[in-house]
């Protein structure tokens, strides 16, 4: 077996086609989830094979290199940003009826939002997506999927993809209005309609506040991991003193969205 990289060092391990896990209370909504993706006929996420009395879940290993820094041009890239728009696109797609049509009794790792229209992975950023030649082919990591809005994956996704960071901070790839073209282009090529991106700034900042709800009362070590992750860490969140936290600049950013809205239309 060969141990893979990731947030959880020593705890990943590929064995051939398979990946082997931890797995938590959600593991088996998760799995279920997953299955219902493949019945869609979305086979860009791992399926769902097992979860053992060891308690570790065992996947299908998802192809494809997976790499966070936007400052390679290999991972940067107009066409890499555009492809995975498209991904998230059709993995709601294909995310729709799950909740409907499941009759089990369902656990998440993080609670439900409203309106729970479909079940969204929560977590799409760079690091969760792989990809092959310049093209966002694969997701992976469906721990913290939950239903909620798709506009609440949508705003983590622009966040993840501009990157939307603090111009002032030295290791920011991008200038605020680099950032912005790239949200506009994610919107444009995800199919986002005029009103999603009107609500998309406001959006955005309540949805990097969410993971604070976590370090109320007790919570697993998965979840102590994944608030280090979203709140500070290696991968640093949009802070406080970032422009688009500021009406004025919100409001510039709502315009920048909607730049395209109108002659490029709505989610088909």
């Amino acid at each position: 077996m060969k141990q893979l990289e990731g947030g959880r060092t020593g705890q990943i391990w590929r064995d051939g086609n398979s990946v082997i896990r931890p797995s938590g209370a959600w593991t088996p909504t998760v799995h279920r989830f997953l299955q219902h993706l493949r019945g869609r006929g979305f086979r860009a996420a791992p399926e769902p094979i097992a979860i053992s009395a060891e308690g570790q879940e065992v996947v299908g290993y998802v192809a494809g290199r997976v790499c966070e820094d936007l400052g390679d041009p290999f991972v940067g890239s107009d066409r890499m940003l555009i492809s995975a728009a498209r991904l998230l696109r059709d993995f709601h797609s294909a995310s729709e009826g799950f909740l409907e049509a499941d009759g089990e009794m369902k656990t998440w790792m993080l609670p439900p939002w409203e309106p729970q229209e479909i079940v969204c992975h929560a977590d799409f950023a760079p690091y969760n997506v792989a990809t092959v030649d310049h093209e966002a082919v694969g997701i992976i990591d469906f721990d913290t999927a939950h239903p909620a809005p798709r506009l609440w994956d949508l705003a983590y996704a622009v966040y993840r993809w501009a990157p939307l960071s603090d111009p002032a901070n030295p290791a920011v790839t991008f200038d605020l209005d680099e950032q912005l073209r790239r949200a506009e282009i994610f919107c444009t090529a995800y199919g986002a309609t005029a009103e999603e991106r009107r609500q998309l700034p406001e959006i955005i900042c309540r949805r990097l506040q969410a993971p604070r709800r976590l370090h109320s009362g007790k919570c697993s070590s998965r979840r102590r991991d994944l608030r280090r992750g979203c709140l500070g860490g290696r991968r640093t969140p949009l802070s406080e003193r970032h422009p688009m936290y500021r009406h004025k600049s919100r409001s510039a950013a709502e315009g920048a969205l909607l730049t395209k809205a109108t002659s490029a239309g709505g989610r088909r």
